[in-house]
């Protein structure tokens, strides 16, 4: 792994230098920016979302109108970060032995994340998102489902996305499961295909890109269940939740909230002590619907 400086700079002007071996950052926020390599010049003004992967990699997205690439450095960049300074809450500077230099001078911070590299998250649902968003809204549904599920196909090594940080993460999961998955993240607004193009390519929208930016992950896409059992246990507790709502002439909220259906339906509670492990089920609640809902699975 390249070993990055990350540089600190205070309003006192004492300089803290500290080297450290990254993982994938994430920067959203308003800047001004510089990209320059031998032949090119490109200055901008925009909200970015920057990503910074352990090999020197950096991608900044215009998030502006939608999510597209605004400019990317292909690996090797030596980065720093400079905070506090007098006219920005932090600047990022990225440059490569080739020439390359990217300069950001963040006026609003919004996020500033380290995330964890494909290969060390648990989360099918991180992993998806974060290839989506690493591949730049170039590709869709199945291609992104190959390369998490590790496929050595000639068009995934020919496109050299087998370098990614979250190829082969989910190579003990079967295409059919992880496709379910990037359904329901596209379904529930995670992810979407970009309008008016070519080809069903898939972007990150603004609900996926606050789970990257350190939000959390939806309890559904957590669950070891598959997505489409969790999503029928949601429909069969909705119906009860319905009946009993009617029943006590409570509002469905008194029953079960959204968030506690939601969790039921992804933990696979077996006992009352694991209901009053979810949230939202005390244990008087435990004890007055805990024997209904666990009968129902």
């Amino acid at each position: 792994m390249k070993t990055q400086t990350a540089k600190t700079e205070t309003n006192s002007k004492k300089n803290e230098t500290q080297e450290m071996n990254l993982q994938n950052i994430i920067l959203v926020g308003d800047c001004k920016g510089t990209y320059a390599n031998a032949s090119v010049t490109k200055e901008f003004q925009a909200k970015v979302l920057v990503s910074a992967r352990p090999d020197g990699t950096v991608i900044v997205h215009n998030l502006s109108n939608g999510v597209r690439p605004l400019c990317y450095i292909d690996g090797g960049a030596e980065i720093s970060l400079a905070r506090n300074m007098a006219d920005a809450e932090l600047e990022f500077f990225a440059t490569t032995e080739d020439g390359q230099q990217l300069t950001l001078q963040f006026t609003e911070l919004m996020a500033m994340q380290g995330v964890p590299s494909g290969g060390q998250t648990n989360s099918l649902a991180m992993s998806i998102l974060k290839c989506v968003f690493d591949l730049g809204g170039n590709y869709g549904r199945t291609t992104i489902a190959r390369v998490l599920t590790g496929s050595v196909s000639k068009k995934i090594l020919t496109i050299n996305i087998s370098k990614l940080g979250t190829y082969g993460v989910a190579k003990e999961t079967s295409m059919k499961e992880v496709l379910s998955l990037v359904d329901w993240l596209i379904q529930e607004n995670y992810l979407a295909y970009v309008e008016d193009s070519e080809f069903p390519v898939l972007v990150v929208t603004s609900k996926g890109l606050d789970v990257l930016a350190g939000g959390d992950v939806p309890v559904e896409a957590e669950s070891k269940l598959d997505i489409s059992e969790v999503e029928r246990r949601k429909a069969v507790l909705k119906e009860w939740r319905d009946r009993k709502s009617a029943e006590i002439g409570q509002p469905r909220y008194c029953v079960l909230k959204n968030k506690t259906l939601a969790e039921i339906a992804s933990r696979d509670p077996k006992t009352l002590e694991d209901l009053q492990g979810i949230y939202g089920i005390g244990e008087a609640s435990a004890q007055k619907y805990g024997a209904e809902i666990l009968g129902m699975f």
